[in-house]
Formats: C-alpha cells, structure tokens, sequence
C-alpha cells in the first residue's frame, strides 16, 4: 500500500511541478537548472536547485573549493557510484539515488511505526511524513532521502539489538549530516539499558561506541590535516550566515520580528520549529527514549546556529515527531483533510522551488 502512494505521489508531484513550471513565473539564480544569463530553464535539472548544486559539483569535481565543506560526503560519493550505472550522467544518478532511497525509507520506517505501535499508526505516521510541505526534497538532489533512510535502519537496528550494525548505521549518518553523529547518543543509551554488565560486556560496549564514531572521527582528521581545523564544515557554515548560539535565542529573534514585514518562509521556519517541538513534548510517553533523544536533537541542533532558515527541511529528520502525529491521528476522520491542505502546501513549494525560489 505505501509502495503505490508513493508511486501515486511522485508521479502526481512530478506533473504538478512540471505544469507549475510551464505557467508561473522562474526565478534567476545559480542553480544548474534556473534561468540565467545564458541559461535556459531545464525542469529536470531543477530538481538540484540550491544546495543541490553543491552536492552535483562534488560528485562530478570532488570538493574543489572551501565552501563545499559544508556537504558531508556521503551522498555526492554515491552519486558518483551510482553513476556508473547511468553512463556519468550525475544528474540522473543523484536523482535514482534520492528517489529509491525514499521509497525503501518509506517501508523502513512504516515497519518501524508499526513494531512500536500497530498498522494503523504506521499508515497515518507514513503518509503524514510523506505529505508534509517539505517532503518533497527527500526526492530532490539533497541529502534527504539518504539521511532518512540511514535513520530508520538504525532505529529498527536498535529494536532488534543489534548494536553492532546500528554502530555502522551511525556512522553512515555522521558522513551525511553532522546531526547524524547524535545517533550514538541513542545507540548509548540502547546498550546502557541492557543489563549484563560484566568485564567483557563492558568491553563489547566500548568497541561498538567505537565503530559508530570511527568514520566522523576520520572525517574530522582529514579536516584538521588539510584546513589545520577538525570542525572546518562548522566554520564555513558562516557562508551562510550561521555560527553557533543558544536554540532559544534563535527563536526569540524571530518572534520578536514579527510586526516586521517577514518573508513568507521565516513565518513557516518559526511555527514549524514551535509546532514539532510542542508535539515531541505533549508526545514524549509515545515514543521510546533513544527515537525522542534524537528527533529532540534534529530540532535543537540546527536551531542552535542563529538561523531557523531552512528548518522546514531539517524537521523531515525528527521522525518521532512523525510516529507522535500518526499515533495522534491514527483513528481521526480529519486526518485526511490535514493531509489534503499539508499536499497542497508542498505542491506550492515544490512548485516554487523548481522555478527557482528559495523555500527552506
């Protein structure tokens, strides 16, 4: 059931985007897809707008300049696996690459809900992920779908006990976002909860913790070699206007600006954050410790750089927000009017950001 909506989805989501294309204004910027001087629209292209480019760039060029730092490697490196298979065509493979891992994120995740709830909260949790305004960049050039994906294999690792594979899990998302690395945080208090604690469990246990931070921790010697800075993705994260301050801070500033005229996106960047760290709260006896630490954690992180800009994207991470909302609304009749009101407000976006407007 969940393979055919997404079907349904993406198909009715690429006609949409394509007619919106054709009939609304495009915007000018440096996106390999926008209109420009010299450039002609390109829809499929327009799929990598924004951040998007950087993650093309990198898989075709590796990281040639400082600012690209700001991409972990994970996804650009299996683009450029992936397009192998698609003849070099980068665009096309980092497009395969988003769209397949979404799907199998989609079952993962279902599968996960249902294991901790039942089928019916896993249905509602799916699509109401899957409708949500920004969901749509989890099929674009971004790091999305790939992120989401490592993030539910790792929760439905954790389930099982096996902490091992979980480890690797946390390590493959600390190469693809830095929030990532706060798995372990989850993955420590899985294995602290088991009660067996002897010399040799004692051992086991720090060589797993080991194994999750192994891959990050290259990463960050690798930076301190060639920028003489471990943390240099934080640093060049000034680019965009981010440096590191309380959470709450971040927020205030936003609110109190508001009798100012604000961008429609600053409004949707502020009450998303409110509106996902209200749900974790009311939620927080529906969901176990180690999924709440983290989707608390995919708030507070990004919300702690000075900037809620982008937010709407980076709660799609807080997926025990998602499994609080599907249980919430699990047996409600007016879920489906949610949904329908959420698709269309992704639409627009979707629509607005193909055409070449920034969105989150």
């Amino acid at each position: 059931m969940i393979i055919k909506i997404f079907l349904v989805w993406r198909i009715g989501l690429f006609i949409a985007t394509y007619i919106g294309s054709k009939i609304f204004p495009l915007v000018a910027n440096g996106g390999i897809g926008a209109i420009g001087p010299g450039k002609n629209f390109n829809f499929f292209a327009s799929w990598a707008q924004w951040d998007g480019g950087h993650f093309l760039n990198i898989a075709k060029y590796g990281y040639f300049g400082p600012n690209e730092y700001a991409f972990f490697p994970l996804y650009p490196a299996l683009i450029k696996a992936v397009s192998v298979l698609t003849f070099g065509n980068i665009l096309l493979a980092a497009l395969l690459v988003s769209n397949i891992f979404f799907i199998i994120f989609l079952y993962v995740f279902y599968k996960l809900t249902e294991k901790l709830h039942n089928k019916n909260t896993a249905f509602s949790a799916t699509v109401t992920l899957m409708m949500f305004p920004t969901a749509f960049f989890a099929v674009a050039v971004y790091s999305e779908g790939l992120f989401l994906l490592v993030i539910a294999l790792f929760f439905a690792q954790l389930q099982n006990k096996k902490y091992l594979t979980a480890a690797f899990l946390v390590g493959a998302a600390s190469l693809t976002r830095f929030v990532g690395i706060t798995l372990s945080v989850s993955l420590l208090i899985g294995l602290i909860k088991e009660y067996q604690w002897n010399l040799k469990q004692i051992i086991n246990r720090v060589l797993i913790m080991a194994v999750a931070f192994i891959p990050f921790a290259t990463y960050c010697l690798y930076l301190l070699q060639k920028f003489k800075d471990p943390l240099y993705f934080l640093t060049v994260e000034s680019t965009w206007h981010r440096q590191l301050t309380n959470p709450i801070t971040t927020i205030y500033a936003y609110v109190s600006t508001f009798q100012n005229n604000k961008p429609f996106n600053d409004y949707l960047d502020v009450y998303l954050t409110l509106f996902f760290a209200l749900v974790l709260i009311l939620g927080r006896k529906k969901i176990p410790v180690p999924i709440w630490i983290f989707s608390a954690l995919a708030i507070l992180i990004p919300a702690s750089t000075g900037t809620l800009t982008s937010m709407p994207r980076y709660l799609l991470s807080s997926i025990g927000t998602f499994i609080i909302l599907g249980n919430y609304l699990e047996a409600k009749k007016i879920r489906f009017i949610i949904w329908t009101i959420s698709l269309l407000a992704q639409t627009a976006l979707a629509i607005m950001f193909v055409n070449g407007f920034w969105v989150a």
